[in-house]
């Protein structure tokens, strides 16, 4: 069916979950260079659009056989690295989180690696700068133009580019030692579902999210009856 690339730290229930609807599991180590909260997150450790993925070559030493494991699982896809390196301090843990929404991505073109720009620019996409520098993490794309954050200034720019954008409350999504996650980095979308790393239904904001799904006409799946968990995001990758 597909590949689904997770953070090492998802649940056991989750992790069958995503097995049990067909999903080949592919979980990221942790890497050295980045803080312990998102050292394994994925839209930390890469960047993926389309048939193609960008890392950095120092992860792939320290996790070949993720990406030797993609290869063969997904021959189709094109991996290339950069010489960028990860930092714990921000903006330099942050070089591969990028947003791909409606033909657009939004990056904090300061600080996100030349080569995701490079790569968008040559798939057609424009490139929207915005201030956060997290934006894969603050900003769930349900697709069909349709986006859910509780990030102020991520949905204004969202919604000048013609997205519609449901804004939820922050909180009720775990990312420890922080007070709480974010829902970007909580779910992840592949063949008309949005699968969400725990229990929808302990999200305050539960029915806002739903009504995103609705207008997306995307199928709201809770992968375990846990709290909701920030996880850098499912990577799904289609074979």
């Amino acid at each position: 069916m597909a590949v689904a690339i997770v953070d090492s730290r998802i649940s056991e229930r989750c992790e069958r979950a995503l097995m049990l609807r067909g999903f080949t599991v592919i979980k990221t180590p942790p890497s050295k260079k980045l803080g312990r909260a998102v050292c394994s997150h994925p839209d930390m450790l890469m960047f993926k659009y389309e048939n193609e993925i960008i890392t950095s070559a120092d992860y792939c030493d320290e996790a070949a056989y993720v990406f030797s494991d993609i290869r063969e699982m997904c021959p189709g896809v094109k991996i290339s690295f950069t010489d960028e390196g990860f930092a714990k301090e921000y903006p330099k843990d942050a070089i591969f989180n990028a947003l791909v929404s409606g033909g657009k991505i939004y990056c904090r073109s300061a600080s996100v690696s030349p080569a995701v720009t490079e790569l968008a620019k040559r798939c057609g996409l424009e490139v929207v700068d915005v201030r956060q520098g997290y934006p894969a993490c603050t900003v769930l794309s349900l697709g069909n133009g349709v986006s859910v954050t509780a990030d102020n200034g991520m949905a204004r720019a969202l919604r000048e580019n013609g997205e519609q954008v449901f804004v939820i409350e922050n909180g009720d999504i775990t990312l420890p030692p922080h007070e709480y996650g974010f829902i970007g980095g909580a779910a992840g979308v592949f063949g008309g579902v949005a699968y969400f790393l725990g229990d929808l239904d302990s999200h305050r904001s539960a029915n806002v999210i739903k009504d995103a799904c609705k207008a997306a006409k995307v199928a709201p799946v809770s992968l375990s009856d846990e709290a909701l968990a920030d996880l850098g995001r499912i990577i799904f990758i289609d074979q």
